[in-house]
């Protein structure tokens, strides 16, 4: 059967070359010799040495061990593929073309259509050579078993993946990866995995449903793991031979600013050279299982609820209640977990209330649900990773009356077993580290300084519709029923709306009405069939900038349109795209953390 050929028109974008990157021009799984280059053939090529006169269509010699993939292409495989040289497997795409696309939402997927891992990762040598993948997506099997060790990737190098999905792997151990994490020769050469900015989904083993690894050696950094099934999610096998001789806390062996939701086991099992930072475990059939020996292994910083089963709660588990010596420093957990000396800050939750809504999907307001801690998982609009967002309650009378808010630190204070939240979340941005206090979990609630323009066109007769929350960061409006007590009577002599509304007329008179509920949406009608622009400021209070002694206020500007249809120019301000587009506009105001209201 012929193959069919990719229509590589990236290599010729202007000012970018590609010619010395090997590029796979076909989808189809073949080792032939003809000019059409597959990936097994590229991975063959570059682990020939890379012979000058190329292999089978694949590399030249000019050639360099990046392997490039086409965005969005399905890339399936009829067996597993050995990687035994250092390499980089990327998509590749005009990043100027639409700039406003998040990292991940155009990777390549290599798709396994036999029943077997998709690489297995060994050069064979003590030395560790370096395999990156980067924006490049994983289907396991689906099988019963893809494989026995490592339903996607065995590693036994140093693997590094970036911007990737993994799902559907099966194996006996280690459902996405497996990692021998150790050499006989010496515990630094030991294979490590990295991973940042990483779906694990859906997949299953006996232990570690997502991975597992012989030694603590793997760096996990801002990933999501949901919906995984085995007895541990991510298990260790043994902990770190040189732990006695670690000083605390260790910053080599993490996962750090990462989320694990809905897996059917327990999320990790914590043992000595493990670190665990800023997590939020949530709704997972355990937590974590705690097996330390020698006091080099901590959680800190992490919210750890609801995990366990409809017959009792099971957020920690000790595995020897006589030898164990983990640290668990300033975490938000339930009864059952260790909280050891009170220096340490734990918080004990006793409450239910754990989600305002379903465990995913929409928030629930804070009038229909008034003491949840947390919204559903969502994953935003445009974005690669979801997450379980944080909620700022009516009830709390200040910035450090929740659990989760403002209940990291960032220095030490003379305490032994301190662990600093880590700089940034799950999503790249800033604990204001500059500031004493961070919040535990995966997510630290960002506040914008202000919101992007907004608007609307609209033709005689039309009202204007959009809604406002996806502006409003972490936060969510204050019910009008709280606007009295938070900013005082309304000027105005009515009743306030939602989010205590404030309208300010700027460069235009009034010429219509608007209206805003706890939901976030807003809905203008104009006063009659007048042509040209309503352009004014519309103000909120969130349930953030309420506590801001200085202004409680978040403002931005609106611009309506109203034209007939025959005008041909139109002065539409859209929310996204172009000049305006919501990431451009968010990246000009910037982001502050709710640090600032600390001053």
């Amino acid at each position: 059967m012929l193959k069919r050929s990719i229509v590589m028109g990236l290599l010729c974008f202007a000012g970018h070359a590609y010619s010395a990157e090997i590029a796979v021009t076909t989808t189809d799984d073949n080792d032939v010799d003809d000019s059409v280059c597959s990936l097994r053939e590229a991975i063959q090529y570059i682990n020939a040495g890379m012979p000058k006169e190329g292999y089978h269509g694949c590399g030249g010699e000019s050639a360099v061990s990046i392997i490039l993939l086409e965005k969005q292409a399905t890339y399936k495989l009829k067996s597993r593929i050995d990687i035994k040289a250092g390499l980089t497997l990327k998509t590749t795409y005009d990043s100027t073309e639409n700039q406003s696309v998040a990292v991940g939402l155009n990777n390549a997927t290599i798709q396994m259509d036999g029943q077997d891992q998709i690489f297995h990762i060994d050069d064979g040598n003590k030395a560790l050579i370096t395999v990156n993948f980067q924006e490049v997506s994983f289907q396991g099997c689906g099988t019963s078993a893809c494989a026995s060790l490592g339903g996607i990737i065995y590693n036994n190098e140093k693997l590094t993946l970036q911007s990737s999905a993994l799902k559907g792997g099966r194996a006996d151990k280690g459902g996405a990866i497996y990692n021998v994490g150790f050499s006989s020769e010496s515990a630094s050469l030991g294979s490590v995995v990295q991973t940042y900015n990483v779906l694990f989904e859906n997949n299953q083993a006996n232990n570690g449903a997502a991975i597992y690894s012989v030694a603590p050696n793997f760096w996990i950094a801002s990933s999501v793991f949901k919906g995984n099934t085995g007895d541990v999610t991510i298990y260790t096998e043994n902990p770190l031979a040189n732990a006695s001789s670690l000083v605390f806390p260790a910053r080599d062996h993490l996962i750090t600013n990462s989320t694990f939701f809905k897996n059917s086991g327990f999320a990790l099992n914590l043992k000595d050279g493990i670190g665990l930072n800023n997590l939020t475990i949530i709704k997972n059939g355990g937590g974590v299982l705690l097996d330390v020996q020698d006091g080099q292994g901590y959680l800190a910083n992490s919210i750890l609820l609801g995990n366990g089963t409809a017959s009792g709660s099971m957020n920690c588990k000790v595995v020897d209640q006589s030898t164990d010596k983990s640290v668990i420093y300033n975490n938000l957990l339930t009864a059952e977990c260790p909280t050891a000396a009170v220096e340490n800050n734990n918080t004990v939750w006793a409450k239910n209330d754990l989600i305002a809504g379903e465990d995913e999907g929409v928030c629930k307001n804070l009038n229909d649900d008034t003491t949840s801690l947390l919204c559903p998982y969502s994953v935003p609009n445009n974005a690669f990773l979801g997450y379980l967002r944080p909620r700022i309650l009516v009830s709390f009378a200040d910035i450090f009356s929740g659990p989760i808010l403002n209940k990291g630190q960032t220095e030490a204070n003379g305490n032994k077993q301190f662990v600093a939240c880590e700089s940034t979340d799950q999503r790249d941005k800033s604990r204001e580290t500059n500031n004493l206090w961070c919040d535990r979990g995966a997510i630290e609630i960002i506040v914008p300084t202000s919101i992007p323009r907004i608007g609307d066109d609209i033709k005689p007769g039309q009202t204007a519709k959009f809604n406002i929350l996806q502006y409003l960061g972490d936060s969510d409006l204050i019910p009008k029923e709280q606007c009295d007590a938070v900013v005082g009577k309304n000027p105005t002599g009515v009743a306030w709306q939602d989010g205590c509304l404030v309208i300010k007329q700027t460069q235009t008179v009034s010429k219509g009405k608007t209206t805003l509920n706890l939901n976030g949406d807003l809905e203008y009608i104009p006063n009659g069939a007048w042509h040209g622009a309503d352009i004014f400021e519309l103000q909120v209070v969130t349930s953030s900038t309420r506590y801001n002694p200085a202004n409680k206020y978040i403002s931005a500007e609106v611009r309506i349109y109203q034209e007939p249809d025959n005008d041909i120019d139109s002065k539409s301000v859209k929310t996204s795209g172009g000049a305006f587009g919501l990431y451009g506009l968010m990246g000009l105001f910037g982001l502050i953390g709710l640090r600032r209201l600390k001053k």
